[in-house]
């Protein structure tokens, strides 16, 4: 099994072999991530495909490569984002829409499931889910989102309230808002 840092300098210098051996490596969480920024699956294998190729074609730029990890997922981060910009050509941030299907009525927190809150999640506005993932789970400031996005800061913040909000109103139909005030 060859570590990491054996994959890196392997990469640097080209190795088809050690580029797949890192891709099998970290496919599966650089998809996760790539579908919280993607309203499907078949965007989220684009961004992540145009990430590899600019990993790839960057990784001798990398000065640290106990940083590998990390630094491909900012990566895989800003690849979603160009994406999305590419895609909605500076849209509207505020869109009402709702894509997500009625989920069945659940009475507890413990009977819901990973997948309804990403589907929860996946069901806002690109903006907002868009700044509510950089925010609440890459852990990114208003300010450093706002210049990923091209946005000003209030925007960043107007639109975690309003992904929040959003959330918070869908777990009300499903009696579980109490929940949501308790840990949020």
């Amino acid at each position: 099994m060859k570590t990491l840092l054996d994959l890196y300098t392997q990469c640097k210098a080209g190795d088809a072999k050690a580029q797949r051996i890192l891709y099998d490596l970290f496919k599966g969480r650089l998809m996760g991530l790539c579908r919280r920024y993607t309203r499907n699956r078949e965007e989220a294998q684009d961004v992540l495909q145009e990430a590899f190729i600019k990993i790839f074609s960057n990784v001798d730029q990398l000065d640290a490569p106990e940083k590998l990890e990390s630094w491909m997922k900012a990566i895989v981060v800003r690849t979603a984002i160009s994406a999305f910009h590419a895609t909605k050509n500076k849209m509207l941030l505020f869109s009402t829409s709702e894509r997500a299907e009625e989920q069945e009525d659940f009475q507890s927190l413990e009977s819901v499931s990973d997948a309804y809150l990403i589907s929860l999640v996946n069901a806002l506005p690109d903006g907002c889910r868009i700044v509510f993932n950089l925010f609440a789970i890459e852990g990114y400031s208003h300010a450093e989102i706002a210049n990923m996005l091209s946005i000003s800061e209030g925007t960043s913040r107007s639109q975690l309230h309003h992904a929040k909000y959003l959330l918070k109103e869908k777990l009300k139909c499903q009696n579980l808002a109490h929940y949501y005030e308790k840990f949020a």
